[in-house]
């Protein structure tokens, strides 16, 4: 089953993705194969994430990020790191772009 991470693309997109009415317009949607989760798994790329927002993303639990910090921090630290996961940046940077959060539904 493919793993998803998600940014709303406003406050009532946020809102909605909470109680799981979210449409596919009001999100922007990043599907992970379960081989790309592992290769990024073992990189060590959802550890940063978790060190740098205080977070606690791991293999079968759904997780979020909504402060703003947090998502910039993660940010400027992944865009260190590789070339390999622009996707990846390219969600913090959408939800840095539009004042939201990240989620990750793994």
């Amino acid at each position: 089953m493919p793993k998803l991470i998600i940014v709303p693309k406003d406050k009532e997109a946020e809102t909605a993705l909470d109680y799981d009415l979210a449409t596919s317009e009001q999100i922007v949607e990043l599907n992970l194969t379960n081989e790309a989760f592992e290769k990024l798994w073992n990189e060590g790329v959802f550890s940063l994430i978790n060190k740098t927002s205080n977070s606690n993303i791991d293999q079968f639990e759904d997780e979020h990020i909504t402060d703003l910090n947090y998502i910039s921090n993660s940010f400027i630290e992944l865009k260190k790191i590789s070339d390999d996961i622009e996707d990846i940046i390219k969600m913090f940077e959408l939800a840095i772009t539009y004042n939201t959060s990240i989620h990750f539904y793994f």
